[in-house]
Order: structure tokens, then sequence, then C-alpha cells
């Protein structure tokens, strides 16, 4: 698996996967009529449009694996293929985000909406840091944060001593 930065020729690919990722878990979540411009309308496509500059996208044997969209020291999402799951790429993908943002940022904050999500964050040194529900979808969702200064550290240390 490759992971890297996303590039413009990679927006078609990252529009269909978040548009499938996100229908998927915001299922029986929210009103129809509150997904529909982003199941139905180009609302994903803007998205991407306007981020895709600040995504790291995982590629597998030509097919997109899985995604992380960050702004500063937060992660907006982790979108994972269904064929890549339970395989360790949402792992590597949040790993390569935090080494790179840990040269910037000394924590990070995720945001998440289910529990699963919450165990996954947990399971990785991640707290819960607030709850709100989020006035477009109505979906209560949960801020989790980690100090990225061991990360840093580390990093710098290995620097020198290169």
């Amino acid at each position: 698996m490759i992971i890297r930065k996303a590039q413009e020729i990679d927006m078609g690919s990252i529009a269909t996967l978040c548009r499938e990722s996100l229908l998927k878990a915001y299922d029986n979540m929210i009103d129809p009529d509150r997904v529909m411009p982003w199941s139905e309308g180009d609302d994903v496509e803007k998205y991407v449009r306007g981020n895709w500059p600040c995504m790291l996208v995982a590629w597998q044997d030509d097919k997109l694996a899985g995604l992380v969209a960050k702004t500063k020291n937060h992660i907006d999402v982790i979108w994972v293929n269904e064929e890549f799951r339970q395989q360790g790429t949402g792992k590597e993908l949040l790993a390569e985000a935090e080494r790179r943002l840990a040269k910037r940022y000394p924590e990070l904050t995720v945001e998440c909406i289910d529990k699963e999500t919450i165990r996954f964050f947990e399971k990785r040194g991640y707290t819960m840091q607030r709850e709100f529900t989020d006035g477009m979808t109505g979906v209560n969702k949960t801020i989790m944060g980690r100090s990225l200064l061991q990360e840093s550290n580390q990093e710098e240390l290995l620097d020198k001593i290169a």
C-alpha cells in the first residue's frame, strides 16, 4: 500500500469513496432530505475540490483503499474502502497523518459519530474532549484528542542522529 498526499487526478476516486462512505456512515442517523445534497447533489464534489490538497490517500493495486481529510491539527474524516477494511488501512492512514502533523502541532483532534469510531481512536490513545450535536445534520458527535508531542520528539531525535 502506498500512502501519499492527494493529487488533483485523485479527485474522482476520492469523491466516489466519500459519497459511499458518507451514505453508509450516516445511514439511519439523519433524515434522508438532509443527506440528499450529499447523495444526489454535488456537495461531495465541492467538498473534494476544496479539500483534496489537505488529504492523504492510500492506494493499493490501482484502487483507492482509503483517505484522511485534515485541516490544521484536526482530522475531519478517515474513510476506508469496504474492500480494504479490517486490514490495517485506517490505522496506517492515521499513523501517517499523525507523523506528518506532529512536526507542526502538539495535539491532534478527530471527530467521531459512532461507538465503533470512538473505540478505534481510544485504542490509539485518544480521549474524549467534548460532545455536541451537529447543527447541519442533527447527529451527535464526539471530539477526541491526543498529544503528538511524543512523536514530534522522536522525529527530532531521529533527525539529530541521522
